[in-house]
């Protein structure tokens, strides 16, 4: 949005544009919902490790360090997971053998050698939960967005981190992606968020439309719960299920949700041509002066934070950006962008923040990265 325009410039704090990749991690393409298995990716091949080298593409393409929320029930190596309480449709049967091969180990690699790439975010374990041999949507909530008890969540929760370990991935994730969207949030001390929290979990993004909801959120598109931060993912661009589509624009939100088989082609080898749309439409919409692109999961946060919740006031020549509404969490205590035009005579000047990065578009656009000085709840901008 627009904070400032004078005769001296124009100043914006934009909105983030930054990519959370969903349902990750299948090894099978295909949709089992029908029989009682996930809902998969309904996609008409098994994954490969070029689908994660296409990931890495498009992340490197954009500077971007993407979001990739992981199933991971297909990765257990040691059929863990019949041991845990409906966790699969095959209950106390299941054995994973078709997709324990070569390949685990060979992804596994690949993912930890480009971890600066790729953010590994937590989807679950198979995506929904069974009970009685049948299969409910889904994993740790119900349809109606209620929680499912709080000792199967843990269990659940601790099931992901023992396969992510079997695989020696360096940390567990930071991001929570609800399974089918369904969530809550706003009861606190028993909240869904207060169990992420204990698992280190600072980010969370869903529909809000969806989430069973205790009590209003903070904002319409940003709330918070025992430290843990939660961003409103919004519709997504394309359909789950459409394989190598890109859609004409992006919404008007922070998060772009897609889901892993919009970003890739049937025909392995054509894979990239698919990349290089997406890269071109991202590049497109963040060179708007109203938008910007996030360079991982914090930064988008942080830049949301900034935009939903601080009051800008301008006058004679510059911006005053009050922050007293932003919760002091340190999840959110990175630095934020804003965007300036000015014209050829025009220089500024701020204070409450220090200048830590900046760069400037091929069209004279300055893209400046702050940070608030301690203590400090506002921050002026001014054209001298």
């Amino acid at each position: 949005m627009i904070i400032y325009h004078g005769l001296e410039g124009s100043i914006s704090l934009p909105l983030p544009v930054f990519l959370v990749v969903e349902d990750v991690g299948w090894w099978q393409g295909e949709d089992g919902s029908a029989r009682g298995e996930p809902f998969r990716n309904r996609f008409p091949r098994r994954h490969c490790l070029a689908d994660y080298q296409a990931l890495v593409c498009l992340s490197r393409r954009l500077g971007m360090r993407i979001a990739i929320a992981m199933v991971l029930g297909e990765w257990d190596t040691t059929n863990l997971l019949s041991n845990v309480t409906g966790a699969t449709w095959m209950g106390r049967d299941w054995e994973n053998r078709r997709n324990q091969g070569p390949w685990l180990a060979e992804a596994a690699a690949y993912l930890r050698d480009h971890r600066e790439d790729l953010e590994i975010a937590l989807h679950g374990l198979c995506h929904e939960f069974w009970q009685d041999g049948s299969m409910h949507r889904s994993e740790f909530h119900d349809s109606n967005g209620r929680m499912r008890p709080r000792d199967l969540v843990v269990e659940h929760l601790t099931a992901c981190r023992q396969i992510m370990e079997q695989h020696d991935f360096p940390s567990f994730p930071r991001l929570y992606v609800p399974p089918a969207l369904n969530h809550s949030f706003g009861d606190d001390a028993t909240s869904m968020q207060a169990i992420l929290q204990a698992f280190g979990i600072d980010y969370v993004t869903t529909r809000f439309s969806r989430a069973h909801q205790y009590r209003p959120p903070e904002h319409d598109a940003i709330t918070w719960e025992c430290g843990v931060v939660l961003l409103e993912r919004g519709r997504s661009p394309v359909a789950w299920d459409q394989p190598a589509t890109v859609p004409a624009s992006l919404p008007d939100q922070p998060i772009v949700a897609l889901h892993w088989a919009n970003l890739l082609h049937p025909d392995v080898t054509r894979t990239n041509e698919i990349v290089d749309r997406w890269a071109a439409l991202v590049r497109a919409t963040a060179d708007d002066i109203l938008r910007i692109q996030a360079k991982d999961v914090a930064d988008c946060w942080t830049q949301a934070a900034y935009y939903y919740l601080a009051t800008c006031r301008s006058d004679t020549g510059g911006v005053t950006i009050d922050l007293d509404r932003l919760p002091r969490f340190a999840s959110l205590n990175g630095s934020f962008s804003l965007k300036i035009r000015q014209t050829a005579a025009a220089s500024w000047q701020c204070s409450g923040a220090r200048v830590v990065d900046g760069s400037i578009e091929p069209d004279g656009t300055q893209i400046v990265r702050l940070l608030p000085e301690a203590g400090q709840r506002a921050i002026s901008l001014g054209f001298l």
